[in-house]
């Protein structure tokens, strides 16, 4: 019996020593496969919107001034955006409006490098490059 006992022993410390090789094997794949937020899909240079917080969900980018985000965004005119970035390198600001047309400023400079999470419940028309 003694023989059984330790061929049951190598059996289970062979299948133990499987099982960790192939968790460690999967582990770093699914660590990488997440996206993190804020920046993974903002271009340097770029001003940078989501519909979702932190920086998540569909996402609108514009390197100039925007007149009417309606005609720019394919979902501004749809969804609040919820989250934004300014990934300039100009040292310029963006400033948000209300209405297209840089009409009915909302809030503060989004200053070069800020992420703003937003209250999300308004729309947002239009913004420009011009603030400190």
């Amino acid at each position: 019996m003694r023989p059984v006992r330790h061929a049951a022993f190598a059996v289970a410390a062979a299948f133990t020593l499987a099982m960790s090789a192939a968790f460690t094997l999967v582990m770093p794949g699914a660590a990488n496969a997440a996206p993190s937020a804020w920046g993974d899909n903002c271009p340097s240079s770029y001003f940078c919107v989501w519909d979702g917080y932190s920086g998540t969900g569909h996402i609108c980018k514009w390197q100039d001034d925007s007149y009417n985000w309606y005609e720019e965004c394919s979902w501004a005119d749809t969804a609040h955006p919820k989250s934004v970035y300014n990934h300039g390198t100009s040292g310029l600001g963006v400033r948000l409006y209300r209405y297209p047309g840089m009409q009915s400023e909302i809030g503060d400079c989004v200053t070069q490098g800020k992420k703003v999470n937003l209250a999300g419940n308004y729309f947002i028309g239009s913004h420009e490059w011009n603030c400190y």
